[in-house]
Parts: structure tokens; sequence; C-alpha cells
């Protein structure tokens, strides 16, 4: 499996050196419109395989894919989107509070 994936990283290489600014731009936004369709769980499995590639290959020039950093970017994501919702609960109940007065 390593060995055919091999050969198609070298022939994708190879694809995009020779091809064009504008054809790598747009094998680019293929690529990216593709990695927006897959699901979280596939890209991270892709992402881990990539990285037991990198090792096999011996490539000291490819860069692994680090996925500590995503982790912490989604953490502080849920962080923030948690801070908003007790915010919103917050006003809700002061709204409550406010209308109760008055009756």
């Amino acid at each position: 499996m390593i060995r055919a994936f091999n050969k198609h990283y070298r022939k994708a290489i190879d694809l995009l050196e020779s091809a064009s600014g504008s054809e790598k731009l747009e094998m680019a936004e293929k690529i990216l419109e593709w990695f927006r369709e897959i699901p979280e769980e596939y890209l991270i499995s892709l992402a881990l395989f990539f990285n037991e590639v990198i090792d096999d290959l011996g490539d000291e020039s490819l860069e692994k894919i680090n996925l500590k950093v995503k982790r912490k970017k989604r953490e502080e994501e849920e962080e923030l989107e948690e801070e908003e919702e007790f915010e919103e609960e917050e006003e809700e109940e002061e709204e409550y509070d406010e209308d109760k007065e008055d009756y």
C-alpha cells in the first residue's frame, strides 16, 4: 500500500511541477473542496495515514500533520461557544426577573 501511495505521490508531484500557475490554483481549489466534503473522522484518519507514509518514506523534506494544534483550536472554539451560551442564559434570566418584577 505504501508503494502504491508513493507511486501516486510522485506522479502528483510531477503533475504539479509541470503545471502552470493557473492550473496549480485550479487543482488546489478542487482539493480543498474535496477536503471540505470529507467527514472529520476521515480527515483525521487520512492525516494519521499520511504521517505514517512520511515515516516510511523517510523523506525529511515533508512536514508531518500536527493534529494537536487543531484539537487545541477546536477546544478554544468550544469554550467560546459555551461562554456565549452561558451569557445568553444569563440575559434570559435577567429578562425573566425583570418581567417578574413588573407583575
